[in-house]
């Protein structure tokens, strides 16, 4: 059976004691000056996995949410998430984005959902942005083939990636 706790006494935490252990232990790196900080310029993107929505090929449906960026007074991104883009995938590519997911939540040991790494993804193609149009034009010009055409499409993706990959590999860390 359980101790009986006295009534005046304020009930064990561990949160608590382990947030004011922390904020204890070590004074908090300073805040990174507003002026280091450049507005977004694609716009930011949620994923939102449609209710079992599969479309007549057998593709799994996924609708993309792009937030409109609205900057504050201090010159942040504002606002709520209600621009909606849309991905088709098949099942094992969207069985294997949400292994990599779960693997990334294990290795984290945190939830994590497909939202926040897709989001994280903008975040880097914003990040390089330059990168990317010095390395597309850089490329031999590419023709974006017909959706029909899958064998096509999936080299004209893979030539994306490339540039894409470059582009990454050449931009600044990001800090």
């Amino acid at each position: 059976m359980g101790k009986r706790v006295p009534i005046d006494e304020k009930p064990f935490n561990p949160v608590e004691a382990a947030l004011i252990r922390s904020v204890m232990a070590e004074e908090p790196p300073p805040p990174e000056p507003l002026a280091r900080i450049t507005p977004p310029t694609i716009g930011d993107i949620h994923l939102a996995k449609e209710n079992e929505a599969q479309e007549p090929n057998g593709n799994t449906q996924l609708r993309l949410l792009r937030r409109e960026i609205t900057p504050s007074p201090q010159g942040l991104p504002d606002g709520k998430l209600n621009r909606e883009k849309r991905v088709l995938l098949t099942q094992p590519e969207e069985r294997e984005l949400e292994r990599l997911v779960n693997r990334l939540a294990g290795e984290l040991s945190t939830p994590v959902k497909l939202s926040h790494l897709l989001r994280a993804c903008v975040t880097l193609l914003r990040h390089a942005e330059n990168q990317i149009a010095d390395q597309a034009r850089q490329a031999r010009p590419l023709i974006r083939p017909s959706n029909g055409d899958t064998v096509a499409l999936a080299d004209f993706e893979q030539r994306l990636a490339r540039i894409l990959s470059a582009a990454f590999r050449d931009a600044a860390r990001i800090r």
